[in-house]
């Protein structure tokens, strides 16, 4: 059975923005499109050499994004004891609403296909598009020749790999010395967590930078004279995201009916409190209070809301599946790659394990975005076009995710113990 506090605290999680000068991110954002749409009108064509900018913080980001998905992935499963079944129930509610929710992005982005038209293709220097994978050789890069090169490339499949084989061989060790009373296994965990922590603290320095990278890309998108389409097309992506998540939440809603036997009305009016600071504050971690006791007014047991609210936020993150899946399917659209059904399944396998990694990640969806462009073969430095709307659909799927781990909580409750059930409830009756 899962292990948790009394008060559970989602380590590293504190704060999901980085604030220059005190000042929100976003706020930075806004300032920077504000400030680059003039620069670019009045400088043109030689506002192209601003793209220096978002270029060089791609690239810094694509350094970090490897080993903190890699360090994310060890810390969670290494931290959180899930097991027992309640804990690998919790895993398969939490695959299968990301499995859906990554089916709603792209199932909407090929029929709607927001990222054509986008203009973002360089006609003097166009992209090459990605060579056909066959079956045989996703399953042949499985296996890296290499740590190293599994890092160079940042081959997100491999890393996940080696991760889980860790992870797996972690976790025995840390059993069997529970079993014998020995603590030796807390030395790597805590050197886990701290090297997570060390280098969330220098990720936070770089998307600091981040208002640069969209100055940079929205000035010398408008200097060009069909840059303006761009961000025409971004608000087609913002439409199709915004629909991919509101099915996503009718999807929670039918499950509630289903299984759950609760009204719709009734589980949005007990996440009301939840879905307004979610959408405040963008971060699922700050957010555990009151979803605790959203989820206690629905009448869903301590242990179930802790194992999901708690733990849960290391591992569901659907809204995040649906906007990463999306995101890379517009950009190829985009630059006019046509991508495969089996680049397409690359792109669900990716985005299923990159969103794992950024749940302990601040800004973690826009961080682990290289890793999956990289394995479709996609350049990254297209991007920081994203990041001109990433401030506000963050908290649109911020929202979703922790939609979910409510809707997974009440799941959970169903097939817990009765008896823990009836003493939560005389608990709550007596305060």
């Amino acid at each position: 059975m899962a292990q948790f506090d009394e008060e559970p605290i989602a380590a590293g999680l504190d704060e999901p923005e980085s604030r220059p000068g005190g000042i929100p991110l976003y706020v930075w954002v806004i300032a920077a499109v504000f400030l680059a749409i003039p620069v670019g009108l009045y400088w043109g064509d030689g506002a192209e050499s601003l793209n220096l900018l978002p270029r060089l913080i791609i690239r810094a980001l694509s350094a970090l994004a490897a080993p903190l998905v890699v360090l994310a992935i060890l810390s969670a499963i290494v931290s959180n004891d899930i097991r027992g079944r309640q804990g690998a129930r919790m895993m398969i509610y939490y695959l299968i609403n990301t499995m859906v929710a990554m089916g709603f992005g792209l199932v909407l982005t090929n029929l709607i296909r927001p990222g054509v038209g986008a203009k973002l293709i360089d006609l003097t220097n166009p992209p090459v598009a990605p060579p056909r994978k066959s079956v045989t050789d996703l399953l042949i890069e499985l296996v890296p020749r290499s740590v190293g090169d599994a890092f160079a490339q940042n081959n997100l499949a491999q890393l996940v790999l080696l991760t889980l084989a860790l992870a797996i061989g972690l976790v025995k060790i840390r059993n069997e010395q529970q079993a014998r009373g020995e603590t030796t296994y807390k030395a790597v965990v805590d050197l886990l967590n701290v090297g997570f922590e060390l280098l969330m603290r220098v990720l936070l320095w770089v998307v600091a930078l981040v208002p640069l990278a969209v100055f940079g890309v929205v000035a010398s998108s408008v200097g060009q004279s069909e840059g303006i389409q761009v961000f025409r097309s971004l608000i087609w992506l913002i439409i199709v995201v915004l629909i991919g998540l509101s099915c996503q939440v009718i999807w929670y809603l039918v499950v509630m009916m289903i299984f759950a036997r609760m009204s719709p009305l009734r589980f949005l009016r007990g996440a009301t409190d939840v879905m307004a600071s979610t959408f405040s504050t963008s971060s699922t971690a700050a957010t555990i209070p009151v979803t605790l006791r959203a989820l206690s007014k629905l009448g869903v047991s301590r242990q179930s809301s802790q194992l999901a609210a708690c733990v849960g936020t290391n591992f569901n993150n659907d809204g995040t599946a649906l906007y990463q899946a999306t995101a890379v399917l517009f950009m190829a659209q985009a630059l006019g790659f046509a991508l495969s059904p089996i680049d397409q399944l690359i792109i669900v396998l990716t985005t299923l394990v990159a969103s794992v990694g950024a749940g302990g990640i601040p800004s973690g969806s826009f961080v682990t975005l290289p890793l999956i462009f990289a394995a479709v073969g996609l350049p990254a430095d297209k991007i920081p076009v994203l990041l001109t709307i990433d401030w506000f659909l963050d908290r649109c799927r911020t929202t979703s995710n922790v939609l979910g781990d409510m809707t997974v909580a009440v799941l959970l409750d169903l097939t817990h113990d009765s008896a823990v059930s009836t003493v939560d409830a005389l608990d709550a009756a007596t305060k």
